[in-house]
């Protein structure tokens, strides 16, 4: 991850508008850390814009100078506002999103809903949401505790994935509709996603692999894998500090998993074979190897799978082994591109 990235400037995040940059000057003024100048900017954007669907308003803004402008803006442009002031004093900071339930607008369905992460030295991404508080809403800026706008309720869940640029689909809806009805009836909403994984994922995790073993052992797996695929046993590891399991996600439906053990081994990769030649193993990887800044990673791949993790830069690191009724090869994946000779 290249923090400077996160200080872009564009033509939504137009920092450099003068307006922009006087008010940025003041908000840092007497501060003596990024943290407090941080404060300032989110608590100016939180209580000093106006949430353009709590207000009902006739006029919807997507650059960050419009924002301050017009001194309104749905929670994704009042997310584009608080970046352009962050980044106008060097913070870097990043879009972030959850997918919620809309119901506040229209039954049964959900949206994007649009925040930022900042980064501070001594407590690395910090979220923030600036939408606005209101009866039940009560965001606010204490890090290193997060207290977002919004618990998540079922089906509800945040998108992993740290945004140096809003998304396209948001940018869209905010310049295609420009009033009130027109945004409640085309709220941005994404379909692909990957998220961390819950307790409640195991059930399915299980099913998958399960359903995928085939591809692992030629005849029937051995018990002791199935022992390690049950149900039980995906949810030890989910809840275990040394795992960290991301899921994708397609309308609503799981279609595949990573799992990383230590961040230093791939210890599965499954995608449902209905969904299979969509590159999501491919996705799942690069999200992780960019969002957990992997430099080296080994992976006991599957014959099946050996040509699938060449393609994302594995190696070989030594012959075709077999334990206990499981063949596997031995690789690597080296970020700097370095390898040696076997």
């Amino acid at each position: 991850m290249v923090l400077k990235n996160y200080l872009e400037y564009s033509e939504i995040i137009d920092y450099l508008h003068p307006d922009i940059q006087t008010l940025a000057r003041e908000l840092a003024l007497n501060c003596n850390s990024d943290v407090e100048i941080a404060k300032n900017c989110f608590e100016y954007v939180r209580d000093e814009i106006r949430h353009s669907g709590d207000y009902k308003e006739n006029i919807t803004t997507c650059i960050a100078s419009d924002v301050l402008k017009h001194k309104t803006g749905w929670c994704y442009a009042k997310s584009h506002l608080l970046a352009a002031l962050l980044r106008a004093n060097n913070i870097p900071t990043a879009f972030c999103y959850q997918r919620l339930s809309c119901s506040e607008y229209q039954e049964d369905i959900y949206c994007l809903h649009g925040l930022n992460a900042i980064y501070f030295k001594q407590y690395g991404w910090y979220r923030v949401d600036a939408r606005g508080n209101k009866k039940g809403v009560n965001a606010q800026f204490i890090p290193p505790k997060e207290q977002l706008a919004f618990e998540l309720k079922e089906h509800e869940t945040d998108l992993q994935k740290l945004y140096c640029k809003p998304l396209k689909s948001v940018i869209k809806a905010l310049q295609e509709h420009t009033t009130y009805d027109e945004m409640v009836n085309h709220l941005p909403d994404i379909q692909q996603y990957i998220r961390k994984a819950r307790k409640d994922d195991a059930a399915h995790l299980s099913r998958l692999v399960h359903q995928l073993n085939h591809f692992i052992f030629n005849e029937h797996a051995p018990q002791w894998f199935l022992d390690t695929i049950t149900k039980e046993a995906f949810e030890a590891r989910i809840l275990s500090c040394e795992y960290q399991h991301f899921v994708y996600i397609i309308e609503n439906k799981m279609v595949g998993f990573i799992a990383l053990h230590n961040q230093t081994k791939l210890y599965h990769l499954f995608v449902d074979v209905k969904f299979q030649g969509q590159k999501i193993a491919k996705k799942l990887w690069e999200f992780v190897k960019d969002e957990l800044v992997i430099e080296t990673m080994e992976v006991n791949s599957s014959v099946y799978a050996i040509k699938v993790y060449e393609s994302f830069g594995f190696v070989k690191e030594d012959e075709i082994k077999n334990h206990m009724g499981m063949d596997y090869l031995p690789m690597k994946y080296r970020g700097n591109g370095i390898y040696e000779k076997k």
